[in-house]
């Protein structure tokens, strides 16, 4: 929110990597509440990985 890190070959993997599981759960025929739940996951387990990646929790 307050200026983050990116670049543009990220945003597109990133969208990809959403879409194609979004469109697989489709074709599974899971249910759009579940959809949200797997999308959701993949989101926060992104940004856990990063965060693991830069080191933030790393014991002093």
């Amino acid at each position: 929110m307050s200026g983050g890190e990116g670049t543009i070959i990220g945003v597109f993997v990133g969208t990809v990597i959403l879409e194609v599981l979004r469109n697989g759960l489709v074709l599974l025929g899971t249910d759009a509440y579940w959809q949200g739940v797997f999308v959701g996951s993949v989101i926060v387990l992104a940004v856990f990985i990063d965060q693991l990646r830069k080191g933030v929790w790393r014991c002093r």
